[in-house]
C-alpha cells in the first residue's frame, strides 16, 4: 500500500512537471523573483497534502521560482493560518485552507488572527466529507445509530478540529437528531482512519478521498455523505436529507489565501497562475484518479461563501451553547 501510494504520488508530480513544461515561462522581472512559501494545516502524507504539493510543483515551473510547501497541522488549521496572517503582505507567503478556519472555527474558539486578516485569492478544489465506520459496525443507517444512542449506547467519532467541516456536520446532526456524540480530535485523515480500522474509534468524519481506498476494499463503509447530492463515486451512500435529517451542508472548498494588504497585481498573478495550473487536463485526470474533485471560485466569491457560512452557523452554534465565550 505504501509503495503504491508513493508510485502514485510520483506519477502525479510527474504530470505536474509535464504541464509546467507546456506553460509559458513567467517574466523574470517583478513578482515573483524569489521562493514562495505555501503553508497548509494538513497532516503530511495524506491525499490533501499531496494535492497541495502537486499544485506547488506546477506553480514552481510556471512562475520560475521554487514554491515550497510547509505543513503546520493542528488546531483546526489555525496554526498555519496564523503564520500566514502574520507574514509580510508581499505574495511570498500564501496559504491553502478550507473555509471553516475563517467561517466557523472563530465562532467556536478564540483564534490568534481575525477572519479578515487573510484574503482569499482563489478556490480550486473541493473535498466532500463522509461519516464512516468499520465494516462490522452494528448500525447500518443513521436511524439505527440514533435509536441505539437514545437507548443508552455511547458512540464516539473522530474529527480534524473544532470548527472544521469534520466537526460541524456531526455536531449539527447530533443537535437535529437529539443525541449526544463524543468527539475526539485527530491530526489527519490517515491517523483517524487507522484508529477506526484498529477498533479504537467507532466512527470518523473524513474526506471521501481519504476513505475511498478502504471503502472500495470493503473495510470501511459510510453512513452518510456531507453533501447536497450523493457522490458519483459512491452513489449508494445517502445524504442527510435522504435519511430525513435537515442538516445545513458545509462542503470544504480548498482556497488559497494571502495576508491582507497584498498588492492587487500580485494577488491577480497568483490567482491566474493557480487557475492555469489546475485547469490543465492532465492534472485534472490525475486528481480524478485520486477521486479529488476540482472546483473554481474567484476570491470575491470565496469571501462571500465564508461570510454566508458564518451567518448560517452563528445562530445554530449560539442556540446549541457552543459559541466561544
Amino acid at each position: 500500500m505504501i509503495k503504491k501510494s508513493i508510485t502514485r504520488t510520483l506519477a502525479i508530480l510527474g504530470a505536474a512537471s509535464c504541464l509546467a513544461g507546456a506553460l509559458p515561462a513567467h517574466a523574470q522581472s517583478g513578482f515573483p523573483n524569489k521562493p514562495i512559501t505555501l503553508l497548509h494545516g494538513l497532516a503530511v502524507g495524506g491525499q490533501k497534502d499531496i494535492s497541495v504539493r502537486v499544485l506547488a510543483d506546477g506553480l514552481s515551473k510556471l512562475l520560475n521560482v521554487p514554491v515550497i510547501v510547509s505543513a503546520r497541522p493542528g488546531a483546526a488549521q489555525t496554526i498555519a493560518a496564523n503564520a500566514v496572517a502574520k507574514a509580510s503582505a508581499d505574495g511570498y507567503t500564501i496559504g491553502h485552507f478550507y473555509q471553516g478556519a475563517f467561517s466557523t472555527t472563530p465562532l467556536l474558539q478564540a483564534t490568534p488572527y481575525k477572519a479578515d486578516d487573510l484574503v482569499p485569492l482563489i478556490g480550486w478544489q473541493m473535498s466532500p466529507q463522509m461519516l464512516v465506520v468499520r465494516a462490522d459496525f452494528p448500525y447500518k443507517t443513521l436511524k439505527d445509530l440514533v435509536a441505539a444512542i437514545k437507548a443508552g449506547r455511547d458512540v464516539d467519532y473522530g474529527h480534524l478540529g473544532k470548527g472544521s467541516v469534520t466537526f460541524m456536520a456531526p455536531t449539527v446532526f447530533s443537535k437535529v437528531a437529539g443525541i449526544k456524540l463524543t468527539d475526539i480530535q485527530y491530526k489527519g485523515d490517515a491517523e483517524l482512519v487507522t484508529a477506526i480500522l484498529g477498533g479504537h474509534l467507532q466512527m470518523g468524519s473524513v474526506t471521501e478521498v481519504a476513505a475511498a481506498p478502504q471503502m472500495e476494499s470493503g473495510k470501511l463503509r459510510a453512513l452518510v455523505t456531507f453533501a447536497k447530492q450523493r457522490s458519483s463515486n459512491f452513489p449508494d451512500v445517502p445524504t442527510f436529507e435522504d435519511e430525513g435529517y435537515k442538516v445545513p451542508i458545509q462542503v470544504p472548498i480548498g482556497i488559497i489565501f494571502a495576508p491582507r494588504g497584498t498588492p492587487p497585481e500580485v494577488a491577480r498573478k497568483l490567482h491566474d497562475a493557480i487557475r492555469q495550473v489546475v485547469a490543465d487536463e492532465k492534472i485534472k485526470a490525475e486528481f480524478a484518479k485520486m477521486k479529488q474533485a476540482m472546483y473554481y471560485i474567484d476570491g470575491k466569491d470565496a469571501a462571500e461563501l465564508i461570510n454566508a457560512e458564518r451567518e448560517t452557523y452563528f445562530p445554530i452554534l449560539r442556540d446549541a451553547g457552543l459559541l466561544a465565550k
